[in-house]
């Protein structure tokens, strides 16, 4: 594989691709053993890598600079073909479910396939596929409006990242100056963002109507693959996070504010651990680079030849600048087998952060992808795929003093609190968006509700008296509720997951290890309560399961 910038891109040929999966229908129709179809099935997802492969690279250097204008024009052209590609994809699986072979891919592939296929029959139809073009279009649209945003702050011009570091200083006059600068940024976003939104509330609530759905919010779990529950069910962890997690949360802000000698608690002062500064990583992007490279060669001999690979073949792109999308993501390039990680390095202790949660979605996909036999059984479910990368974070506590020497304990308690922290505020995104689906919200509405919901998971939040945020502005710094519908819960349901995994670190860290790796092996070959069960881990929708694993995380955090 070459190094990432060296990969060439070129637009597929549209009309020859739906060609060829129009002539592979038709062969698998005519497929008289199972050998000979699932040699075609096989055969068809290796013909499918380089279409599959040429949007992520367009999609990752599309993120990388939203002002291209090739990659953006790129990005268009491959939203107006989803829908038919979508119809297509759906017509294939349709051909396999009423095939007599049907109970043989099962047996070879496992029952979550069939059920994929079976779902993807609820999900696509003629009548949405000018509708799924306008979405990827409007969702587009959300990220370059997002990475256009920046305002000169003491001289510099910054974007919402540039922000985030001077919103951790140790001087708090400065922390409030940054506060108000990116308050001010969103709010002077808000009519293009509530725009944006009610755009995509509306066609997503068309798009349920049209597929038979009652609701978005039932059509949305299906897509997002939560076969074993309901949201019923998600209301119950939400409760479990407002009975223990809350509680516990509010104990630590009280002792932060004790920590910081100041009277009140305001939104600015939250993301300040010590009064003499957060722990900050010790080097630049490559030295950090470097320290994960020892780092993972040590933690396991897989680790390390994952790392290698990664630093060999350039897939990273970790700097924040202008016109970057905001936020972090790892990707899958599928011909090469590659991960790619994405993030904004801001010179705080989130850049190591990165090198580790994003580290452990590549991990696991590099390990997966050379192990499970379709590239849709590389990932599994988000929930899932949270455990790998959160878990990834603990698992490198031992080597955090190559980051951050003598503060090395402090950013460990610092980041683990913080783990603990942000769980409210996830529940709090989740119900939001139960709220809007549910509801018809105007834009002065959503705002209501979302406070309304602060109050209730985070009564600590307080803005100081800025107006935007004090009348519910918050909620649209969250991208996942743009990009993602649904999606920021497997956040908090997965960090149980994470949690219980440093817990058996503590016990017996080679064990735990272990589990882990055996964890990423599987992908996305089992359902989530399965997973669950193979990993020897909890269900956190469970009664009772929350509170156990807080138990541990209390004791650790207050020793």
């Amino acid at each position: 594989m070459k190094n990432f910038m060296e990969l060439e891109y070129q637009r597929p040929d549209f009309n020859e691709e739906k060609e060829r999966i129009r002539n592979y229908i038709q062969e698998l129709k005519k497929a008289s053993s199972y050998e000979e179809m699932r040699n075609l099935f096989l055969q068809e997802e290796k013909d499918s890598e380089n279409m599959r492969t040429m949007q992520t690279i367009a999609s990752i250097r599309n993120t990388v600079n939203t002002t291209d204008i090739f990659y953006e024009e790129e990005m268009k052209a491959f939203h107006k073909e989803l829908g038919e590609f979508t119809l297509l994809s759906q017509e294939e699986n349709a051909v396999i479910l009423a095939s007599k072979y049907k109970d043989d891919f099962e047996k070879e592939f496992g029952p979550l396939l069939i059920k994929k296929m079976e779902v993807s029959q609820m999900l696509a139809n003629k009548a949405i596929v000018d509708d799924i073009a306008m979405e990827a279009m409007l969702t587009q649209n959300y990220s370059k409006t997002a990475a256009a945003c920046s305002t000169t702050f003491r001289g510099k011009s910054c974007n919402f990242y540039g922000l985030l570091k001077h919103m951790q200083s140790t001087d708090r006059k400065e922390r409030k100056e940054a506060f108000l600068a990116w308050a001010d940024l969103y709010k002077e976003a808000a009519p293009d963002l509530d725009k944006l939104y009610d755009e995509l509330v509306t066609l997503r609530k068309g798009i349920s109507t049209k597929l038979g759905f009652s609701n978005y919010i039932d059509m949305a779990y299906l897509k997002r693959g939560r076969f074993d529950y309901k949201s019923e069910d998600v209301e119950n962890f939400r409760k479990q996070v407002k009975e223990v997690i809350v509680p516990v949360c509010q104990r630590l802000y009280e002792e932060q504010k004790e920590r910081l000698g100041i009277d009140n608690l305001h939104y600015y002062d939250e993301s300040l651990s010590y009064p003499e500064g957060n722990p900050e990583p010790i080097g630049d992007k490559d030295e950090l680079i470097n320290k994960a490279q020892i780092m993972y060669r040590e933690l396991s001999k897989e680790t390390g030849e994952f790392f290698d690979f990664m630093k060999e073949h350039g897939l990273f792109d970790l700097e924040t600048k202008q016109g970057k999308r905001p936020g972090g993501y790892c990707t899958y390039l599928a011909a090469h087998k590659a991960p790619f990680i994405f993030s904004n390095f801001n010179g705080t202790s989130a850049d190591v952060d990165v090198l580790t949660h994003e580290a452990g979605h590549a991990f696991e996909s590099f390990t997966a992808g050379r192990i499970q036999p379709l590239t849709v059984m590389v990932f599994s479910t988000s929930e899932i795929n949270e455990i790998h990368s959160m878990s990834m974070e603990h698992f490198t506590y031992p080597w955090m003093e190559s980051f951050f020497g003598e503060k090395a304990d402090k950013y460990r308690y610092a980041h683990l609190a913080s783990a603990l922290l942000v769980i409210p505020y996830m529940v709090c995104v989740d119900e939001f968006q139960h709220r809007v689906f549910s509801e018809n919200l105007t834009a002065k509405d959503r705002r209501k509700v979302w406070r309304e919901l602060e109050l209730t998971y985070m009564p600590w939040r307080d803005y100081d008296g800025n107006e935007f945020l004090e009348q519910g502005g918050f909620w649209m710094q969250k991208q996942h509720i743009f990009l993602y519908p649904f999606y920021y819960i497997d956040y908090a349901l997965a960090q149980m997951g994470a949690f219980e995994f440093y817990a058996k670190m503590c016990e017996d860290s080679k064990k735990a290890w272990e589990d882990y790796y055996k964890l990423c092996k599987i992908g996305g070959s089992k359902g989530y309560f399965e997973t669950l069960s193979y990993a020897g881990l909890s269900n956190p929708l469970k009664d009772g399961s929350v509170k156990k694993i807080i138990d541990f995380v209390e004791s650790k955090l207050f020793a």
